[in-house]
């Protein structure tokens, strides 16, 4: 780990995560649960026991972080000497059907999606009774320790990356496929400034539905800090929009460096998705152009059928952003329709002064 990150975990929901050295004795959000917590000044980057050892052919060189559900390092496959990130299964979580099936069902979505805005899994399988995914290395952070880090975003560089992970929903969609678990969490962005969506774990192919039956019938299921009312009433109602709001929200927390929804606990931030609107975000970005403002509130929108639908109308939505709307045209439309009526008086004259010759022409010769 460089000496400018260190491993902190959260004690709330014991997710374990990366974290800036000058964050150390500041209070920030956890990624994943999003309550504050207290960065220790004693903070260290962690000790394990696993790294140097081998899983799947993979040598461990680093820890990155962990979770409820499993751990992940920075390795190296010795087959084709490629810096690679290595995903595995906790022995808690491996004793779980379910879990297990969620693991591989996301290994086996992954395998079939080949984008530039999508982490690539190379290889999975299981190594001594360890289920492990082998997957691309994104060298930097993610979205959400970007933002954290600068507080907020500039509206513009927040944009860059949510027209990004939109043209991953585009290819993703594309094949039928739903995160459901979009936020900035999941969004990794290299040193490059390329930003790729990252965790199938809770994806659903809208052909099956929900393999193995990961989702029950009438149950939430994702992030609540970022889910669409839909998906928290039946996780089975989320499409291809639920992914589009997911996105606003986190479109949302990095330009304000709020959330849109905040509560104690998961059912109280659900219930405020459900019944609330969020709050303004000119009262925490005021200079926030109007279009911007206006396109995270309609990805927010509770009604699925106001979002933009996918995410190719979502891109063409960025890319109209804050551009001024010329008016020349209806100007010089008017001006030529002035010249016409102020010359019409001129030509009425000159019929007259015509007529009134020709009349005293033949009054003098009839004399």
């Amino acid at each position: 780990m460089p000496d400018e990150f260190f491993l902190s975990s959260c004690k709330y929901c014991q997710h374990e995560f990366r974290v800036a050295a000058k964050l150390v004795g500041k209070q920030v959000n956890c990624p994943t649960c999003q309550r504050q917590i207290l960065i220790a000044a004693t903070a260290k980057p962690t000790e394990d026991k696993l790294v140097g050892k081998e899983v799947g052919g993979c040598k461990l060189v680093r820890r990155l972080g962990a979770g409820a559900l499993g751990v992940v390092y920075e390795a190296e496959q010795k087959s084709v000497g490629r810096r690679i990130a290595l995903k595995m299964l906790s022995s808690r979580a491996a004793s779980q059907p379910e879990v297990v099936a969620r693991f591989q069902r996301e290994a086996k979505l992954s395998a079939a999606i080949q984008h530039p805005n999508v982490v690539a899994v190379y290889d999975c399988g299981m190594d001594r009774g360890v289920h492990y995914l082998v997957m691309e290395f994104v060298d930097g952070d993610t979205l959400a320790g970007l933002a954290e880090d600068a507080g907020k975003l500039d509206w513009k560089t927040a944009a860059g990356y949510v027209k990004q992970v939109a043209q991953a929903l585009e290819y993703v969609h594309g094949k039928d496929i739903i995160h459901r678990d979009i936020k900035p969490a999941n969004i990794l962005v290299g040193k490059d400034g390329v930003a790729k969506l990252a965790d199938l774990g809770l994806a659903k192919q809208i052909d099956t539905g929900d393999a193995a039956g990961l989702t029950m019938q009438g149950m939430a299921l994702g992030s609540p800090a970022y889910m669409p009312p839909e998906q928290i009433r039946n996780a089975r109602e989320a499409g291809r929009t639920a992914d589009i709001y997911a996105l606003g929200a986190s479109f949302y927390q990095i330009v304000s460096g709020r959330l849109p929804f905040e509560g104690k606990n998961g059912t109280e931030v659900m219930t405020k998705v459900l019944r609330e609107t969020a709050t303004p975000l000119v009262q925490f970005v005021p200079d926030l152009p109007a279009s911007v403002v206006t396109l995270i509130g309609r990805m927010m929108d509770k009604d699925p059928t106001k979002r933009p639908q996918d995410g190719s109308a979502l891109i063409s939505e960025i890319d109209t952003l804050d551009k001024p709307v010329s008016t020349k045209p209806r100007k010089v439309a008017s001006a030529t329709r002035t010249t016409k009526r102020s010359g019409s008086p001129l030509v009425l004259v000159m019929v007259g002064v015509t007529i009134i010759a020709i009349a005293a022409a033949i009054w003098y010769f009839t004399r």
